[in-house]
């Protein structure tokens, strides 16, 4: 039985999830997605529905958080699997008894064996944008797990996160695999392909939102319904700092490196070509086309870097010296040439040392997150401004402590962040979210600031900020996050869609970014 009281926002959507039975929970980020998956499974359990199991596949680090939620809304027995190959086995047969079994997405490829026989009735994926793609190997295994389950769930706030409806795809693969059809005849229908196979533009997005409405429930933090719940949210201009003269001088350096790069791929590869395709998107590994794209990304990931911190770029440098890690080849080259030698200051760090302290000082009860793209990064803020570390290094039960810390210690005033904490970590005890840096996926950009903008927040105003360096990658990538939301928008909620029933891409070349723009 659910033991909880649900928003006047979420009735509705709870019973279309009864009813149909395989749904997408798209309700943005602090809107309460978990509480009413558990709402909807409790019903079709006391309706007699469910027979068996119910499995939440979650990330690593939401399994104690998802365990906690449905002990408090539910008297259900619940497993958790986590540890050792060995412990984990024996998990799985007690939670064979048990009405819910929580895991996370690498065990169904790791335990397949052992989750394969469980007795199931129903299956939650939660922050499903982890089965966006079709050739993982977990996205492959969640799928064929629930073919002959009747009752899925997928939940996640941004189910296109990087602009590509091809991502929602995926994931209703999982939810109802009748909804869209087949690929080819999905992708003729979306998407406008130039030559080079490349994505030139998207059309009939307002058959492709319709279609997604009769799948899905999907609320807005902005809709009338919703918003006197959700703090009022202040979204300040990005803080944009400069460049010392020497750190200057070496990012255009970098970035004159970089556009001859650039152009050389453009003749390759065509001016469309993708760079995401090194990190596995229709790319050959070891071909010239992907070994150029590795290239260029090294190059724009040591301008991010530099962005950040140089001592990212010296610890990159000597981790490919000593061949620990994944030090950067080009980085080393950099060090390697006397490129790095007297540059040593962050103005980006001195400026978020200022802006936090003096939030601090505002209110004894004011909190922060901040976070950074790297994990690298996180301990150079930590000597700055104090507070505890969230990393995708920590195992499951050490990332649980350390968000249980920020949140009941009243002297821990600092969350800082790795990506790792951007998916699913409640932490509506914070009224300021800084973003030291940006990621290059909208999804995760929506996500991480969705942290503390929760109908649970303890503020009746909450702020989000940004750091950039002008006229830097940084910059460039600002523009990007805002025409991947524009597709996003489109699909998942019909808004932003042109005369043709498309969304056009209309960021320039990085080209011509790197042309025009010299910090």
């Amino acid at each position: 039985m659910f033991k909880g009281n649900l928003k006047p926002y979420q009735p509705e959507a709870v019973d279309k999830m009864v009813n149909r039975k395989k749904m997408l929970v798209a309700y943005e980020m602090g809107l309460g997605k978990t509480c009413m998956t558990i709402a909807a499974i409790e019903k079709l359990r006391e309706q007699g529905e469910i027979e068996g199991s119910v499995l939440v596949v979650a990330l690593s680090s939401l399994k104690y958080q998802w365990e906690k939620e449905i002990q408090k809304f539910s008297n259900a027995t619940v497993t958790v699997v986590d540890g050792s190959k060995s412990t984990r086995l024996l998990q799985y047969d007690r939670g064979s008894k048990s009405e819910y079994i929580i895991c996370n997405y690498e065990s169904l490829v790791n335990d397949w064996d052992s989750i394969k026989d469980l007795n199931l009735g129903a299956i939650i994926c939660d922050e499903a944008t982890a089965i966006k793609g079709f050739r993982s190997k977990r996205s492959k295994a969640v799928k064929k797990l629930s073919a002959n389950i009747p009752i899925r769930f997928a939940l996640t706030g941004t189910p296109i996160e990087n602009g590509r409806p091809e991502e929602v795809y995926s994931i209703m693969q999982f939810v109802d695999p009748t909804l869209l059809g087949r690929f080819d005849l999905f992708d003729q229908t979306f998407i406008v392909r130039n030559h080079f196979g490349g994505v030139q533009r998207y059309r009939n997005l307002p058959i492709f939102h319709e279609k997604m409405k009769s799948a899905s429930v999907r609320k807005l933090q902005t809709d009338s319904d919703v918003a006197p719940y959700l703090p009022d949210t202040i979204y300040r201009d990005p803080i944009q700092i400069t460049f010392d003269t020497k750190t200057s001088s070496l990012y255009n350096f970098i970035a004159d490196e970089l556009s001859q790069e650039l152009y050389e791929a453009q003749q390759m590869l065509g001016a469309n070509f993708s760079l995401l395709a090194h990190y596995g998107h229709d790319s050959k590994p070891g071909s010239p086309a992907d070994m150029l794209r590795g290239s260029i990304m090294s190059k724009i990931t040591a301008l991010r870097m530099l962005c950040d911190h140089p001592d990212l770029l010296n610890k990159s440098a000597l981790l490919f010296e000593k061949q620990i890690g994944t030090g950067s080849a080009y980085v080393f080259s950099l060090k390697d040439r006397g490129l790095l030698e007297g540059i040593t200051k962050s103005s980006k760090l001195q400026e978020l040392k200022s802006y936090v302290l003096d939030h601090l000082d505002t209110d004894p009860e004011a909190k922060v997150v901040v976070f950074t793209s790297w994990v690298g990064m996180l301990d150079l803020i930590q000597k700055e401004i104090g507070g505890t570390l969230y990393t995708g290094d920590m195992n499951a039960k050490e990332k649980e402590a350390s968000k249980e810390k920020f949140l009941t210690d009243p002297e821990c005033r600092v969350f800082i962040s790795s990506d790792a904490g951007g998916y699913g970590v409640d932490l509506p005890i914070a009224n300021l979210l800084i973003n030291y840096d940006l990621p290059w996926s909208a999804g995760l950009s929506i996500q991480r600031n969705g942290r503390i903008k929760r109908a649970s927040s303890r503020w009746p105003s909450i702020i989000i900020q940004d750091i950039i360096v002008l006229n830097s990658i940084e910059e460039r990538q600002h523009e990007m996050l805002q025409q991947k939301n524009a597709v996003a928008d489109a699909v998942m909620d019909g808004e932003g869609i042109n005369s043709k029933g498309g969304i056009d891409l209309t960021v320039g070349s990085l080209i011509g970014f790197l042309q025009k723009q010299r910090p």
